[in-house]
Parts: C-alpha cells; sequence; structure tokens
C-alpha cells in the first residue's frame, strides 16, 4: 500500500525510510486489534434501546466493565463520556459545567480614561468581572498574549524553552523546538492538532459571549500596536456569560 502510494506521487520507496520511534505515529498488530474491540463496543452501544449510556457498562465482551476505564469511542456531543452514575451528562454539549469550587472573579482596574465621556464611568471608578454589565477595565489579557508570543531573548520563558546555547535568527526570534509534553516519547504536533481539538472542543466548552459586558484592555507603552497621542489605544473583548441556563436561554 506505501510503495504504491509513494510511486503515485513520484516517490520511489527507497526514498521512504520510517520515522524513529517515538518521533512517528506508530501501530502494531495489538494496536489494531484494541482499536477495532474499540469500534466494535461504540458499535453495539448505538444498537442498545434509546442509546441508554449505561448499556456501555457490564459484563460482556462487548462492554466496558468498569466506569473508569477509557474504552470505546467518545461521543461529539460528549454525552457518555462520563460513566459514573448520575454524570453521563457531565461535560456534554449544552450543559452548564458543574462546579466544584466557589468561583471568585478578579478585580479589574481603575479607570485612567474616561471611555464613555460625559457620562457615569469616570477617572479612578474601580471595576471588577463580579460585574454582570458594563466595561471592566484590564490591561493583562494583552500582556500576557505578548508574553506568549514573545520568543525573543527578553522573554526568560523563552530562553528556557530554546534551551542553552540558543541564538536568535536575524529577525531576533529563538527558535523553539516542536516537542511533545513528554519530551519526545508521543509523536509531534502541529496546527492540524490544533485545529481537530477546536473542531472537537469548542463544541463542548466554547463559552457563551455577547451578555456580560465588555473586557477594555488599553495597551502598555511598550505594546507592538501602541501608537503614540493615538485615542484608540484600546483593544476591546467581549466577556463570556459566568453561568447561563442553555436548555432554556434563560437568564444569567
Amino acid at each position: 500500500m506505501m510503495s504504491m502510494l509513494m510511486s503515485s506521487i513520484g516517490v520511489g520507496t527507497s526514498q521512504v525510510s520510517a520515522a524513529p520511534v517515538g518521533q512517528g505515529f506508530n501501530l502494531n498488530a495489538a494496536d489494531l486489534r484494541f482499536i477495532m474491540a474499540q469500534i466494535k463496543i461504540a458499535e453495539t452501544h448505538t444498537a442498545a434501546p434509546g442509546y441508554a449510556c449505561d448499556a456501555l457498562l457490564g459484563p460482556g465482551p462487548l462492554q466496558v466493565p468498569s466506569p473508569v476505564l477509557p474504552y470505546g469511542l467518545r461521543t461529539v456531543d460528549g454525552s457518555c463520556n462520563n460513566l459514573q452514575p448520575g454524570q453521563s451528562e457531565f461535560g456534554a454539549a449544552d450543559n452548564v459545567f458543574p462546579r466544584m469550587l466557589t468561583p471568585t472573579y478578579r478585580q479589574g482596574e481603575n479607570w485612567a480614561i474616561d471611555p464613555d465621556g460625559p457620562g457615569p464611568i469616570q477617572v479612578g471608578d474601580p471595576t471588577s468581572y463580579e460585574q454582570k454589565t458594563g466595561l471592566v477595565n484590564d490591561s493583562q489579557p494583552r500582556t500576557v498574549s505578548n508574553l506568549v508570543v514573545d520568543q525573543s531573548p527578553a522573554n526568560p520563558a523563552a530562553v528556557a524553552a530554546a534551551g542553552p546555547g540558543a541564538v536568535p535568527d536575524a529577525s531576533g526570534t529563538l527558535f523553539i523546538p516542536n516537542v511533545a509534553p513528554d519530551v519526545g516519547l508521543s509523536a509531534p504536533y502541529n496546527s492540524v492538532f490544533t485545529l481537530f481539538g477546536q473542531f472537537f472542543d469548542h463544541g463542548l466548552d466554547l463559552v457563551t459571549k455577547g451578555g456580560s459586558g465588555t473586557v477594555f484592555t488599553p495597551l502598555q507603552e511598550d505594546d507592538p500596536l501602541y501608537i503614540p497621542g493615538s485615542p484608540t489605544n484600546f483593544m476591546v473583548l467581549t466577556r463570556a456569560y459566568p453561568t447561563r441556563n442553555f436548555a432554556t436561554l434563560g437568564p444569567l
């Protein structure tokens, strides 16, 4: 199969070499048998009356023997992915995530400018994420964003990630290798990993936005987008709902 594929695109088999173990996606016969078993478990579940989640559990050869075992296939909408009693909808789409701790909403920054002109907001007024409406003044989201993308020697985190002796290129950027979190034991990842994750994950935990006001993010003077003397040295972000009844789209 591989030699036929390579020939079809003009690459000889002598040019194809296997990736080193741990540096690619490697499957053996046992892996394929395990994958097939998970597919069979999922197929059996789809035939259960009402597609009941508890039909997945049981001693049968095509059932999951324990709710803590990661057997079968995950559903796209997230239902039945948690098989603990009463928790089959935990993490499923259109369900509010259960809280384990009491929420704590951080304070914003006091207004250094008057963003609404003659109006209720005055210079020096405090802001807080406890607000359910209106503007929250907070420069930190942009600061965090700038630190994440800064791969220059001025960023200690970038220096540590690049490794000892790393030298920046002509643009002043350090090369940070694309390494899996387990330091190369798993296959490397790229932008396809991000796209795949967003496709499945956003349907489960993308938080509804637009009903809790706005975050006003002033730019600092060292920001690459900062223009001296400009009245628009700020960014505006839509706030997410702190919680919402998605089933009825009712009030917060």
